[in-house]
């Protein structure tokens, strides 16, 4: 007899999933805390209100429960790139590319920490190689969506004849710093009244460094 080759779960699996949504619920709601690298796995527990042993059942260690937060919100961040419509401008699509990524960065300070933190190449050589490749994977995508949309604009002349991934890692460097300096509370030293002004000076400045380099 054929199947629809849908994979139905158990009730066991079912609640296994949803208690492991618990743990990282109440992880990211403790990481709100400018310290969140202090928060243990007992803490969490607590606000999850289980066990500190059914933590470990799910996560083998703290660093596993960043990396499952932080693989989710680059997932959600990639779904989101994707609903930009394909027949758009080039530039109206690096523009929304950015005003997406801020948009889930300041919205989401704690899994945008966790985040961060996770792109460290110290972190992940500690983590198993199943999600070592996971995150591997997630960069690769994260890579050929980018690149997909910056090399039309280097063929046209759009922008600098040179490697997408050097214009990747422009881009990732002034996005990182802009992030980093609203965290640290270093914008208002820099005479700007409120932060959505200074974010959009810093994503004109993106776009205005793309196009500005073709026109050398």
């Amino acid at each position: 007899m054929p199947t629809s080759g849908k994979t139905t779960l158990s009730k066991k699996q079912i609640e296994f999933a949803k208690r492991e949504q618990e743990i990282l619920k109440a992880a990211i709601s403790l990481f709100e805390n400018p310290h969140w690298e202090t928060v243990t796995v007992e803490q969490i527990s607590k606000k999850a209100e289980i066990g500190k042993g059914t933590v470990y059942k799910h996560f083998t260690c703290k660093e596993e429960i960043y990396a499952n937060i932080s693989t989710s919100f680059i997932r959600r961040i990639l779904l989101t790139y994707q609903q930009i419509p394909e027949q758009a401008q080039i530039i109206d699509s690096i523009k929304e590319i950015i005003s997406i990524s801020f948009d889930f960065f300041l919205n989401n300070p704690a899994e945008a920490r966790v985040s961060f933190y996770c792109k460290r190449a110290d972190f992940r050589e500690r983590l198993t190689v199943e999600l070592r490749q996971e995150f591997e994977e997630l960069d690769e995508q994260f890579e050929s969506y980018i690149g997909s949309i910056l090399l039309p604009g280097i063929e046209s002349g759009l922008f600098p004849d040179m490697p997408v991934e050097h214009l990747m890692m422009g881009l990732e460097a002034t996005f990182d710093g802009a992030i980093s300096m609203i965290w640290n509370g270093d914008m208002n030293c820099k005479h700007v009244d409120n932060q959505e002004t200074y974010v959009n000076i810093v994503s004109e400045y993106m776009i205005a460094g793309l196009v500005g380099l073709a026109k050398k």
